[in-house]
């Protein structure tokens, strides 16, 4: 039964490889893959069991699949972020499992492939595999050739591309389906802060708010393409802490804002709440957190221990900006919460994308006191209806309560 379910289950992914992101419904994505892989799995498994030997040699038996299962995790952990610079591991998986259990029944007495009985059968299932493999080699040849860079280690994929948006071309830096943030190409646009960032952003009236105090400190965390840099007027310091090493070379090299910052700039390399835990005060007039990968949710930025060493590092009157767009999960009460406990007020400012899609629409969550929330830059934020949540720490921490 699981022979013609494993061919559609592989031609079932190959569709939903190739189809843009977009093209298909997440829960629908999900339900494709991972009915495929329980098909897959029990193919596998089942013939498996069929090559079982005599009781006397199971040890064996057993101690080569568990030594197979190490050199599966190695590879994808260790191997494959070194010599591919995408997912490749998916699409070489599908072509290896298909040539496999060609291979297996090709030497199974009891099935019609056997020693090729039945020659048109063989033919016809290794033309399958040729094709699939085909399919999946031009369509990341067709990924690779309308990518500028596209590099992977262990933190992830990550691709910078150009698109043309109206008469604008932007470049784009994406980590997996997640923009991690994007640039205007022209000498006048590339200095303009956009996507998620932009002046009508929240973090963008965060830092209207935090300028007219004079020269600006700013702290930063997730790099990204180094687009708040865009802010920084000469005499103010932002000072940016990225865990991933490539996101620093990417941002140096493919994109401008760090170059064309008019202030002074850091980046320190390191998990940021390590990093700032360990240093100094550091008196920020703003701290940015944007440390998140799409859907990816670092519970260690948002706790209550994290809101403390945030709030150490901060002026008396400085901001906190929380950057936390999301489809699926509300993570508002989480700030609240967390403020309130510092005796700190937390408001919203949610925008919509503008019509030349440069803008994105963005939900910010601003942290400060209630004084500072007079200022007329902030005009636009407002109130977080209370919830009865529990305060997430780094003993508790729920994700089921904020579905949205």
């Amino acid at each position: 039964m699981f022979l013609p379910l494993f061919a559609l289950a592989l031609g079932a992914m190959l569709l939903a490889v190739v189809l843009p992101y977009r093209a298909l419904h997440l829960g629908g994505r999900m339900v494709l893959f991972l009915s495929a892989l329980f098909v897959i799995g029990m193919t596998c498994h089942g013939e498996l069991t069929a090559l079982k030997p005599h009781p006397r040699q199971l040890t064996r038996f057993y101690l080569t699949i568990a030594f197979g299962g190490m050199l599966g995790g190695l590879f994808v952990s260790l191997i494959a972020p070194q010599i591919f610079p995408g997912y490749y591991e998916l699409p070489l998986s599908m072509i290896v499992s298909a040539v496999v259990v060609l291979a297996v029944l090709w030497r199974d007495k009891s099935s019609s492939l056997y020693r090729s009985r039945y020659a048109w059968k063989l033919l016809a299932a290794s033309g399958l595999i040729v094709v699939l493999a085909a399919t999946l080699a031009r369509h990341a040849a067709a990924t690779a050739q309308t990518t500028r860079v596209m590099v992977r280690n262990f933190y992830g994929a990550l691709q910078v591309f150009d698109y043309v948006s109206g008469s604008e071309i932007v470049r784009s830096l994406r980590h997996g389906a997640i923009v991690h943030g994007a640039q205007l190409t022209d000498a006048l646009g590339r200095r303009r802060a956009i996507t998620y960032y932009n002046p009508a952003s929240g973090v963008g009236a965060a830092m209207r708010a935090t300028q007219s105090l004079g020269s600006q400190r700013v702290g930063v965390v997730g790099l990204g393409v180094g687009t708040l840099a865009a802010y920084a007027r000469r005499g103010d310091n932002y000072r940016f802490y990225e865990i991933n090493p490539l996101i620093v070379t990417l941002a140096r090299t493919q994109f401008t804002y760090l170059g064309d910052c008019a202030g002074t700039t850091d980046v320190v390399l390191g998990d940021a709440r390590l990093s700032l835990n360990a240093e100094p005060p550091q008196n920020f007039d703003l701290l940015a957190i944007d440390a998140f990968s799409g859907d990816s949710i670092p519970i260690h930025l948002l706790t209550r221990e994290a809101f403390a060493i945030y709030f150490r590092h901060l002026k008396p009157d400085g901001m906190l900006a929380v950057h936390i767009s999301n489809r699926y999960l509300d993570l508002a009460p989480v700030v609240k919460q967390s403020s309130a406990y510092f005796g700190r007020d937390a408001r919203i400012i949610d925008t919509h994308s503008n019509d030349q899609h440069v803008d994105y629409g963005a939900t910010w969550v601003l942290v400060g006191t209630a004084q500072k929330f007079s200022d007329p830059a902030l005009q636009s934020a407002s109130a977080i209806p209370a919830t009865h949540i529990q305060p997430w720490s780094d003993d508790f921490s729920s994700l089921y309560p904020l579905l949205k």
